[in-house]
Parts: structure tokens; C-alpha cells; sequence
């Protein structure tokens, strides 16, 4: 009897080459059929629990499945059954069930009890989906936001910039920084755009394979996972109480520790709890304790609490070890669920808040110039055609600051024509950059602003100082404008 579970053992640890290259390629035929596995051994777990003999069971759920790479491994098995293979043995050359399903179905076959542990299977892979569920549940709402920013983000980049440059372009006023660089990017796409946004697409597609599906390099997506904070804790509750579950059941069910310790290795997708399963078993087999094994491997504390230790610990001592386990899998099974919820909560507003600096960052690239120019047309409309003078008279209009702004005195009026002296010294206003000049009360530029002379009136000067020009307004009084903008066109 020894002998016979040594052997199992080591076909379950060791399996042939050919045997795992017949797996490999038969998982990848089977891509694409997730439901119908699941759905498979449920069916054959209820019908053989009926009473029906294994034969009939799977020729009876062959007729149901639409997948035709699965019928045919389903038709497989029956010809090794038929032939006089054994379940397990069956199964286990089909590559349909992991590992550690395979090993509860050699358990049952032996001792005669492959009905239960068959719902036990079944009951196994309610828990493994509802780990899985969880997962994507966490990670479904952040990724479903961030790519749909990215493809509205590329679009408006792509079909609504490159029309955009080329009003802003026409417009001939200072752009802010922010629209010279959204006009940047709108006319290399709008040249390079057909080339850049699917080689953009193809980058991050490739990229997300890597890191997160090919067996090679995939324990990359898996570490960045592991350092983010939130996801990190979700994912190693989520291994943990797989870890209870299947461990616990397959040592309920008689399989041995080394055998079982190889089967939750193969059943994880981890790549550092799986050195970590390898450890434990190489440790156990030589005859260690969990405790010791724990001990004996470094960085063990980060991934499994040094709590769980113990508790497994005193679960071995006592003789309890498959309990224990399950009952680590239903605590940490309940804290997958309230930390999905906390995580969900935790990423929404960080989404919310990325997703508003990008949509504000495009309104203030579009916004700022329209106002810029609405801005600039106001101002010109306020400018007024200067009247022809007589020898009679000289037109001097006195500067009033509009209603809605305070940046001028109320107190100041605007001029109307006033009889000058001939004997005066007489100015027009040139153009500037703002349609009107400024009247100060000092002759500096920090002097205060009393008014504003529209472009094309004329004023008597009393006195200058420097480059400024003391003129005289229609209530007497007395203000400085700057050389700069004056035409003097009488001594």
C-alpha cells in the first residue's frame, strides 16, 4: 500500500513529457470553451451521482456540447474508458481537468466514492469561479473607464484637433501654452495620425499580452499587480483562500500532503506563491513541517501572514490540518468579498479625477483662445472714428472707463470737442496694441490709470517730461500718455 501511494505520487509530481505536452496543446485547443468545461463536469458530476455509469453520462453530454474541440476530447475519453483505462487515467491523458481535479477523481475511483467526490469537484469549481469573478469585478471597472478615456482621448486627438489647429492658426493671437501644445499634437496626427494611432493600439495591445498572458513574461504583469497598492492585498486574499479550499479538500479527501502541495502548485497562477508551493513540498518530503518550511523560506511573512502560519502550524499538530485549511478559506473567501467592495469605492473617485483633468485640459486648450479673441473684439468695437477738426476747433475727447470695469475712476468723463488755442501745442493718438492708450496720473507706466484716450483724438500738451506728454482733459484736468503712441502735430 505504501508503495502504491509512493507511486502515485510521483505520476502526480512527475508526469511524462509526452503526457504534458499533450495538455499544453489541448488547453490551447480548448480556448474559447471556459463555459462548456465548467459546465461538463457539472453535468457529469449530477449524472453520475444519479446512478448513471460513466459511459453513459459522457455520451449523453457529448450530444449537448457545441464546441467541437471539446467533443472530441469528450469522445477521447470515452475510447480510453471503453479500452479499459481508468477514469483518472483517462482524464488525466486528455489534458480537460487540471491537475488536482484529475487527483480527486483517482481518490474517489479507488476507494469508491467518486459520486462525492465528484460535487465535491463540482462545488471546488464554484469557489475557483467565484475567486475568478471577483477578480474581474475589481479590475473590470478601472480598466472599462481608463479605456474608454483612451479611445475618446485618441479620437478627439485624431479627427477633432487637426481642425481645431487650423481655426486657431487663422486667428492670428497669442495661444496660451496649452493649445500650442494641443496644436502640436493635432498636426502630427493629422499628418501621421493613420500610422501612429494603430501602432499605438498594436503597443498596447502587445503590451498587455505580455505582461498579463504569455507564459514567459507575464510574472512582470504579475509583480506591478503585486505592487499596487489595493490590488495587491485583493490578489493575495484571493490565492489564500484558494489555497485553504483546495489544499483542505484534497487532504479531506485522503490525497497525501507532497501529492496535494504539487497539485495546489499547478492549480495557482502565481508565479511567487508557486515557488513558494514547491518549497513547502521539496521541505515537506524531506520530512519538515509546515511550521519549519515556513521558517526556511525567505520573504514566506509577504505571503502568507504569519497568523495563517501558525494556525496551519497547530492544524498539523493536532491532527486537524484539513479543517483548518477549510476554515482559512472561508475567512479569507469573506474578505475577498469586502475588500472587491472597498477596492471598487477606492478607485472610483481616482478614475473620476483623471478622467476630469483630461476633459478640463482639452476645454481650457479650446476655451482660452475664443475668449482671447472675444476679448480682443470687444475692445475694438469700443474704439470710435475720430471727427475732422475745424479752425475752430479741436476735437479732445475725455477718456470714460466702461460701466463693468473697475479698472478705471468713475469720476472720469469722455471729452467732447473743446475750442483749443491756436497757440497750443496739439497731439493725436496712434494706434496700439490694445485699440486705446492709457492716461496716467504720473508720468511712469506705474503712475494710476486715469482714463484712456481712443485712438485718433487729438489733446493740447502743456509740458513733457522724458517720453511722456502732460495733456490736458475737458474738465481741466491734467494727465500724462506716453510719447511712444502721440503724433505732436503743432508747437
Amino acid at each position: 500500500m505504501k508503495s502504491k501511494v509512493q507511486n502515485s505520487e510521483t505520476k502526480l509530481s512527475r508526469p511524462a513529457v509526452s503526457v504534458s505536452q499533450s495538455r499544453f496543446f489541448r488547453r490551447l485547443s480548448l480556448i474559447g470553451s471556459g463555459k462548456e468545461k465548467d459546465n461538463f463536469v457539472e453535468n457529469f458530476a449530477m449524472l453520475v451521482s444519479a446512478g448513471m455509469d460513466v459511459l453513459t453520462a459522457l455520451e449523453a453530454i457529448k450530444t449537448s456540447i457545441q464546441s467541437k474541440p471539446l467533443q472530441q476530447v469528450v469522445f477521447e475519453v470515452q475510447g480510453e474508458i471503453e479500452a479499459g483505462s481508468q477514469i483518472w487515467r483517462a482524464f488525466e491523458k486528455s489534458g480537460l481537468l487540471p491537475l488536482h481535479i484529475t487527483a480527486l477523481i483517482k481518490i474517489g475511483e479507488e476507494a469508491g466514492t467518486l459520486s462525492h467526490n465528484l460535487n465535491v469537484i463540482v462545488e471546488q469549481q464554484r469557489k475557483e469561479k467565484s475567486f475568478r469573478s471577483k477578480m474581474r469585478s475589481a479590475m473590470m471597472y478601472p480598466l472599462f473607464v481608463l479605456g474608454l478615456a483612451l479611445v475618446v482621448g485618441l479620437g478627439i486627438a485624431w479627427f477633432i484637433l487637426p481642425r481645431l489647429t487650423s481655426i486657431f492658426t487663422g486667428l492670428n493671437i497669442p495661444l496660451p501654452f496649452i493649445t500650442r501644445v494641443l496644436m502640436a499634437v493635432g498636426i502630427f496626427l493629422g499628418k501621421w495620425g493613420s500610422i501612429v494611432i494603430p501602432f499605438v493600439m498594436l503597443v498596447i495591445a502587445l503590451g498587455l499580452y505580455f505582461l498579463f498572458i504569455f507564459p514567459a513574461t507575464k510574472f512582470i504583469g504579475q509583480a506591478i499587480l503585486f505592487h499596487t497598492p489595493g490590488v495587491n492585498r485583493l490578489l493575495q486574499e484571493v490565492e489564500l483562500g484558494r489555497f485553504g479550499y483546495i489544499l483542505g479538500t484534497l487532504l479531506e479527501a485522503g490525497l497525501p500532503v507532497t501529492a496535494a502541495l504539487i497539485a495546489i502548485r499547478d492549480a495557482t497562477v502565481f508565479r511567487s506563491f508557486r515557488r513558494l508551493y514547491t518549497h513547502l513540498h521539496d521541505r515537506v518530503e524531506e520530512g519538515n513541517s509546515f511550521r519549519k518550511s515556513f521558517s526556511l523560506y525567505r520573504g514566506a511573512h509577504k505571503l502568507f501572514p504569519v497568523a495563517m502560519q501558525q494556525l496551519i502550524g497547530a492544524g498539523e499538530q493536532s491532527g486537524k490540518l484539513p479543517g483548518t485549511l477549510l476554515n482559512i478559506g472561508a475567512v479569507y473567501e469573506a474578505k475577498t468579498e469586502l475588500t472587491t467592495k472597498n477596492l471598487t469605492v477606492i478607485l472610483e473617485p481616482i478614475l473620476l479625477v483623471t478622467v476630469w483633468l483630461g476633459v478640463v485640459a482639452v476645454a481650457l486648450s479650446v476655451i482660452l483662445p475664443i475668449y482671447s479673441l472675444i476679448g480682443g473684439l470687444s475692445q475694438s468695437s469700443d474704439v470710435s472714428a475720430p471727427q475732422p477738426a475745424t479752425e475752430e476747433t479741436s476735437i479732445i475727447p475725455v477718456v470714460s472707463a466702461p460701466a463693468a470695469t473697475t479698472l478705471f475712476p468713475a469720476t472720469v468723463v469722455v471729452a467732447t470737442s473743446t475750442p483749443v488755442s491756436s497757440q497750443s501745442n496739439k497731439l493725436i493718438i496712434l494706434p496700439t496694441e490694445i485699440g486705446y492708450l492709457k492716461i496716467r496720473r504720473e508720468p511712469s507706466t506705474k503712475g494710476e490709470v486715469i482714463g484712456k484716450a481712443q485712438v485718433g483724438s487729438a489733446y493740447s500738451f502743456q509740458a513733457r517730461e522724458g517720453d511722456w506728454y502732460q495733456i490736458v482733459l475737458p474738465d481741466a484736468a491734467l494727465g500724462w500718455v506716453s510719447a511712444k503712441y502721440v503724433n505732436v502735430v503743432g508747437e
